[in-house]
């Protein structure tokens, strides 16, 4: 059974590699695109049994013209097949909740655009916000029912949204935000503002009555250093309950980063901490799965526990020699903690990361990832995690 699972994404992979997909008739203005990516895991968590999983994803984007202009569509459905699973006591998201493949609709929305720099949306969509967002990190990513417009004028872009249901990224169905037995929508509103001197900032606030609000402030700062491009980063976030729905709840967090690059070489420092009386949980409830826009929540941890401080390290570097090949080191250790049960706890997190991507060729964009996490400390358990990924997109038309 696991040979013939495994075969469906050898024949992915071989249709790229020889250009054999047949494209529907191309229509003027349509753009239709194929990605295939192929996604293995293995999680051995100390004292549980291992959770391995495997599966293949085939993912259709269709994006329409703008008929008379002003308004159009676009969908993006995933399917994912099950190459392997032997899930035990913990769910690896790369299947669904059972194990099993399953249908993703991650996109289906109308577009609306009245003006040449305003942009409206209203349905399913891959939401990318700092405070409620879609980010990808299995064989489909997240969903989110919403209406959402942005303006950009000049250097400043603005963007304002209202959303009532999210799906997870292994899931066909989306849920109402809910809490206590109530549901509830997300109103929110940002943009951001780039400076003559590169300068960039962005600022975005959203809350869900009776529940919780959310502030989000980041400003970057490009600069040169004798040879060294330098980029300063910092990052504020802010939540607290709303009303009712949420027990009191009153906590921030701020991420400072530095990244120094000469050549083919990065090195970046990140310092986080979260204060407030808890631990910094950006959720907003339901099936709602947003992460941290933070050079601090890395391949497993966040770092948002209760008062703590964390310190990271990573080294990024291209391979002369094999173009396409970039490497990645990262450390990031963790003190201060307070779990209740723990205080003054310690946990980090160490990464390496190896992504090789095709640049010529009938393979062209086919790129291979293999990421490794290990995680310890007093107030988790130890995990090893193994990922690896393959992607490959085919434009059809």
């Amino acid at each position: 059974m696991f040979q013939k699972k495994l075969s469906v994404a050898a024949l992915a992979l071989c249709a790229v590699a020889s250009n054999s997909i047949i494209a529907a008739e191309a229509q003027d203005g349509f753009k239709v695109d194929l990605d295939l990516r192929t996604f293995y895991m293995n999680r051995d968590w100390k004292g549980d049994n291992d959770t391995e999983a495997a599966g293949q994803a085939f993912k259709l984007n269709v994006s329409s013209p703008y008929f008379g202009g002003m308004i159009g569509f676009d969908a993006t459905i995933t399917q994912v097949v099950e190459l392997s699973d032997s899930k035990t006591l913990k769910s690896s998201d790369v299947l669904d909740e059972d194990g099993d493949g399953y249908t993703a609709v991650e996109n289906l929305y109308v577009k609306f655009k009245p003006l040449d720099n305003v942009n409206l949306r209203a349905g399913r969509m891959v939401m990318m916000t700092p405070l409620l967002n879609d980010l990808q990190s299995r064989l489909s990513a997240p969903s989110t029912q919403a209406v959402y417009g942005d303006i950009a004028l000049d250097s400043l872009n603005l963007y304002a949204f209202y959303s009532d249901e999210a799906s997870k990224n292994n899931s066909q169905d989306f849920s109402d935000y809910s809490a206590g037995g109530e549901d509830y929508g997300i109103t929110s509103i940002g943009g951001g503002y780039t400076f003559e001197n590169g300068v960039k900032a962005q600022v975005q606030y959203a809350v869900a009555d009776d529940y919780k609000k959310q502030s989000f402030f980041n400003v970057t700062y490009p600069t040169k250093l004798s040879d060294y491009d330098v980029t300063l980063d910092a990052i504020h976030m802010r939540g607290e309950n709303d009303g009712n729905l949420l027990a009191d709840y009153d906590s921030n967090l701020t991420s400072l980063t530095a990244r120094f690059a000469k050549g083919a070489m990065a090195y970046t420092v990140n310092y986080q901490t979260v204060g407030g009386d808890d631990g910094y949980n950006m959720q907003w409830g339901g099936q709602d799965d947003s992460q941290f826009f933070t050079y601090g929540a890395v391949q497993l941890l966040d770092f948002n526990a209760n008062d703590i401080q964390a310190l990271q390290f990573r080294v990024d570097y291209d391979v002369p020699a094999l173009p396409g090949l970039h490497l990645m080191a990262r450390h990031t250790q963790a003190w201060d903690i307070d779990t209740g049960s723990v205080t003054d706890g310690k946990r980090r997190e160490t990464n390496f990361d190896a992504k090789y991507t095709v640049q010529s060729g009938k393979a062209k964009d086919l790129s291979v990832q293999l990421r490794v996490a290990h995680v310890d400390g007093d107030s988790i358990p130890r995990i090893n995690d193994v990922r690896l990924i393959l992607d490959y997109p085919v434009n059809l038309l």
